[in-house]
């Protein structure tokens, strides 16, 4: 048998192709595992560890979570009633009859507005003009100032002898707001009331049976008229009747 002849080139590198595959059985050989038996402990005993932190963890979130909405809840009812506040500041102005502060804004501080009103109130026996003057400047402490004036009709009669506290209650009742008016309507109505509950039983009996007699003139009026007879009478009446008859 002959041997296989081998070429110089493959001669030459044979040792190379060892080389490599040493190289190779190197790189895929796998290395020594060393496990840290401390850490391996902990692991294997600490899943109720890790639990508690977990849930401390949701715990801090859920907290922050709701007071970042408690904060925004309160930044919301600030900004509602800064604009109820306007709402309510606008609509007395209005109600004072002054301009809104959006054309003061607009027309500038150094402007100041002046608004008259001319308002006549007449009664049977006098006339009374008021004239209103609104004066608007910041930097003064009332915003508004307001003056009334008469006219000589009126006046004369004032001096005549007409009843001045009419006058100005009339012309202060008309100045004033509408929540004032109810205010004042409130009071003379205690008032009344209170002059009422002063009057005695006797008198309020008294008072009770001039009314029922009143009535009792207009019904009986009113059938004669239409040519009706009354039914029978009941009450006090009919005793103080039946005792007159008798007495006769």
């Amino acid at each position: 048998m002959t041997k296989s002849v081998k070429s110089n080139v493959a001669l030459l590198t044979e040792g190379a192709v060892y080389i490599q595959r040493a190289k190779k059985a190197r790189r895929e050989q796998v290395e020594e595992i060393k496990f840290d038996d401390e850490a391996r402990r902990d692991w294997l005993t600490g899943f109720s560890k890790r639990k508690k932190v977990k849930t401390e963890e949701r715990k801090t979130r859920a907290i922050e979570r709701e007071r970042q909405e408690h904060l925004e809840e309160r930044r919301q009812a600030r900004k509602d009633m800064r604009e109820r506040a306007a709402e309510n500041v606008k609509s007395v102005r209005i109600a004072m009859g002054l301009a809104p502060e959006d054309e003061e804004s607009e027309a500038g501080p150094s402007k100041a507005k002046e608004n008259k009103q001319e308002q006549e109130f007449s009664d049977e026996e006098q006339i009374a003009t008021v004239t209103i003057t609104e004066d608007f400047d910041p930097s003064a402490p009332t915003f508004y100032s307001r003056s009334t004036s008469l006219s000589p009709n009126a006046a004369n009669n004032l001096g005549e002898g007409v009843d001045e506290k009419k006058v100005e209650a009339k012309l202060g009742s008309s100045l004033l707001p509408p929540s004032s008016k109810r205010a004042q309507k409130k009071n003379s109505k205690k008032k009344e009331k209170e002059t009422k509950s002063m009057e005695t039983k006797a008198e309020r009996r008294r008072g009770k049976e001039l009314e029922a007699r009143k009535r009792d003139k207009k019904t009986s009026l009113a059938l004669e008229k239409h040519g009706k007879s009354r039914g029978k009478i009941k009450g006090r009446e009919a005793k103080g009747k039946f005792k007159s008859k008798t007495r006769r």
